[in-house]
């Protein structure tokens, strides 16, 4: 399984060379699958590269939805113009059962409303929701399925700066399969948004947050006029406000019924790094890397002991 996110063909005039890249190596080992994790590109003619580069993958393709897809439109228009069966679906494949879910929702006087036309840039209390619609799919999906399963999210299920407001509640819901199941039923959960490298083991579910194809974003007060060329940076004009790796990074994860590898790329930073430049580090899982780690996990065959909070 190929998993690739944050591309951003709307920052990155090499967006489409990343994902050729990924591609080209998804075909070279015959991948079963890839998934990008959302902030991919916006259906408009001037992205629609992206799309092109992505269809040159014979196998089975699949999106999860990230808040900038829907900076010019509306949700109903990216999954139409993506393909998407729905805004939050599930699907087997190899054994194995995959849930993808939209966190994309402002929670405002009580009503959950679909991020459209950049309508998310509101205080980060009142926005990145799965709604109760989607809680219940999700509860049903679980106890549908006799697979192990795997999860992904553009938002985290464990970010407590970025990550999705209600996860506790779905960390809940997934933690529940797996007591009731009586084995490590769901496995892991895969998030983009962050563009950091991280991953953590809570209640014998890993949850991997996927570094973006390209950058870490730094900001009006950490700007570089002078890393990119002046013609590129006049056509995208938050090209001084990255901070881009020389590599495209994703991630091929292999997975059997006892383990589970994800295999990474590590490159370098094109100009000095956020480091560098004095931008704080954040809390645990928000440090600035130009790279996806390796991991190698155990699955187990029964339940883990909750940790306490």
């Amino acid at each position: 399984m190929g998993i690739i996110s944050d591309v951003h063909a709307d920052i990155l005039p090499d967006a489409k060379e990343r994902m050729d890249v990924f591609i080209a190596q998804a075909n070279d080992i015959d991948a079963d699958l890839i998934i990008q994790l959302g902030d991919f590109c916006r259906p408009n003619e001037n992205e629609k590269f992206m799309m092109e580069s992505w269809m040159n993958f014979p196998g089975n393709r699949y999106h999860v939805l990230g808040n900038h897809d829907m900076d010019f439109n509306t949700k109903k228009e990216t999954i139409e113009y993506w393909g998407m069966p729905a805004p939050y679906y599930s699907f087997d494949q190899n054994g194995f059962h995959f849930i993808v879910l939209d966190a994309n929702y402002l929670y405002q006087d009580g009503k959950y409303i679909d991020y459209a036309h950049a309508n998310f840039y509101v205080e980060s209390e009142d926005r990145a929701y799965i709604n109760p619609e989607q809680m219940a799919w999700l509860k049903e999906d679980l106890q549908k399925t006799d697979k192990r399963c795997l999860l992904f999210s553009h938002q985290s299920l464990i970010n407590v700066l970025w990550g999705i407001n209600n996860r506790v509640e779905i960390q809940e819901i997934l933690e529940q399969a797996n007591e009731e199941a009586g084995f490590q039923k769901v496995i892991a959960c895969f998030n983009g948004h962050d563009h950091v490298d991280f991953h953590r083991e809570i209640n014998g579910i890993h949850y991997f947050e996927i570094n973006s194809a390209g950058y870490q974003w730094m900001g009006e007060g950490y700007a570089d006029e002078n890393c990119y060329d002046s013609t590129l940076a006049s056509s995208y004009h938050h090209l001084d406000k990255v901070a881009i790796y020389k590599d495209p990074l994703f991630a091929f994860v292999t997975i059997t019924q006892e383990q589970l590898i994800l295999k990474g790329v590590a490159s370098e930073w094109y100009c000095e790094s956020p480091n560098d430049k004095g931008i704080p580090k954040k809390p645990y899982g928000c440090e600035y890397s130009p790279s996806i780690s390796n991991y190698s996990v155990q699955i187990q065959n029964n339940t883990t002991k909750k940790q306490k909070p």
